[in-house]
């Protein structure tokens, strides 16, 4: 760089800062994706529910009759921003625009299928109302594969990450999306106790109100994914888990921290 030129406004990627953009991904229920009109290449933007894969892309439950959703079809180039705004000045908090291709997951052989009900399954869990949708024809899931991403995580705090940083590789997923529904499931009905300590004494949210419980929704090597109403939390593991074993061995130690 020349004294001429003036400096970036763009940091060297930290580990800090990939840690940060893929929490905060896998933490988002919602965000503001974006596709090309096919009528007049102008962008379209519309606020849609988001989940994720195992391996960290974002996935969503579309209708092919929205506009937005028939921008995508035409053209698969798409960008997604999420990131929840708190108090004061909506540009002071973090927030991550992902960018890359969305096209539908593919159901056309009974492996297709079986990975395609997993990602539904994840979806569901994170959404529960939208089973409503679920039932309808004319709704599918879609996949948003990472290309690219620029994470803002403050004032002079700007990163740009690939989709590599951002996910893990499929043959690091391939075991635990088998036993994912099974884990959740054994979990979420037999452990409500201790995915409630899980939130509350290690992730710092607050306890469980009423009849509404925390509840595990997702699980991938890299941490377990809990929810209970609007709040949602995560709970790192502190090595990859690749199988299920790896998982309940990381899940008995998290129960003991937590006590």
């Amino acid at each position: 760089m020349t004294k001429d030129q003036p400096k970036s406004p763009i940091l060297n990627t930290t580990q800090e800062a990939i840690i940060a953009a893929k929490t905060m991904l896998r933490l988002a229920r919602f965000g503001a994706i974006a596709g090309l009109d096919p009528d007049t290449g102008s962008p379209v933007v519309t606020r849609t529910n988001v989940a994720t894969t195992a391996r960290g892309n974002p996935i969503f439950l579309m209708s092919d009759l929205a506009a937005h959703t028939k921008a995508i079809k035409n053209d698969p180039r798409t960008s997604l921003l999420v990131g929840e705004p708190g108090k004061g000045d909506p540009l002071a908090h973090p927030r991550l625009t992902l960018i890359g291709q969305t096209t539908p997951v593919p159901v056309t052989n009974d492996a297709e299928k079986t990975l395609e009900n997993s990602l539904r399954l994840r979806y569901l869990n994170r959404h529960p109302k939208a089973e409503l949708y679920n039932q309808l024809p004319d709704f599918f899931l879609y996949e948003l594969n990472i290309e690219r991403a620029l994470f803002n995580a403050g004032f002079g705090k700007a990163y740009e990450l690939t989709g590599d940083e951002l996910c893990l590789k499929e043959t690091d997923t391939a075991d635990l999306i088998e036993a994912e529904a099974g884990i959740i499931s054994h979990m979420n009905q037999d452990h409500r106790d201790a995915i409630e300590n899980y939130a509350v004494n290690l992730c710092g949210k607050k306890p469980s109100q009423s009849k509404v419980e925390w509840r595990m929704t997702g699980c991938d090597p890299q941490g377990i994914d809990m929810m209970q109403g609007d709040q949602v939390a995560r709970l790192e593991f502190e090595v990859p888990c690749y199988t299920a074993n790896d998982v309940r061995e990381a899940l008995v130690a998290f129960a003991k921290q937590a006590k």
